[in-house]
Order: C-alpha cells, then sequence, then structure tokens
C-alpha cells in the first residue's frame, strides 16, 4: 500500500546528489539518501513531481513509501537512489516530503 495520507514513515538524511559526467554518456543525476524505518518490509522511492518548480535548475523529487504487511517491530535502514539521464545542470534538489534541499555536485 502506498502512504499518501498523513505524514511519511522513515526519517532520512544524508542525501546526496551529483552529476555523472563519465564517458560514455549519457550525463546523468543521481540522488541517493538512507531511510530508517519501525520495521523490516518498508520501499521507498524518489519520483519526479510533477509540476516543476518555477526555478528549473531545482529538481522537486517526492519521496514515496510503501508499508509492509505484517512485519515484526525491527529498526531497518533502506536505501534510496534516483537517477535522470539529462541536460539539464542542476544546482540543488529538493525531496519535497522531506523538506530537504541537497546542493548537487558537479565534480570535474
Amino acid at each position: 500500500m502506498d502512504v499518501s495520507d498523513g505524514p511519511i514513515p522513515g526519517e532520512c538524511s544524508g542525501w546526496k546528489a551529483w552529476h555523472d559526467h563519465e564517458p560514455p554518456g549519457p550525463e546523468t543525476l543521481k540522488v541517493t539518501g538512507e531511510c530508517k524505518f519501525p520495521t523490516p518490509g518498508y520501499k521507498v522511492e524518489l519520483r519526479r513531481h510533477e509540476p516543476q518548480g518555477t526555478y528549473p535548475e531545482n529538481l522537486l523529487l517526492e519521496r514515496i513509501v510503501k508499508e509492509p504487511e505484517g512485519q515484526p517491530r525491527v529498526i531497518t535502514t533502506e536505501l534510496v537512489r534516483y537517477e535522470e539521464e539529462t541536460d539539464v545542470e542542476y544546482v540543488t534538489v529538493t525531496i519535497l516530503s522531506d523538506g530537504v534541499t541537497v546542493l548537487v555536485d558537479h565534480p570535474s
């Protein structure tokens, strides 16, 4: 079941975003983080928010959580990752559901 009403479960941290310009391409934006949940079995992903905002260099993402059914209570950590082929040189990425904005690293 997708969680859509009320607060989204999980405490997330360690958000990182970077552009991968390594040959042979294509250029890819990558975003990662970790989310802790009160029980195993949660699934978490990042999805592009539509519509995007008025600042085109800030990619807006939503954190989507699918809850488990009938699992014991044990704290677990899930890695969350988002990748997008893009020609846009994003400066920031905002995870709307968490109210977090991350600067995008542009490694040389």
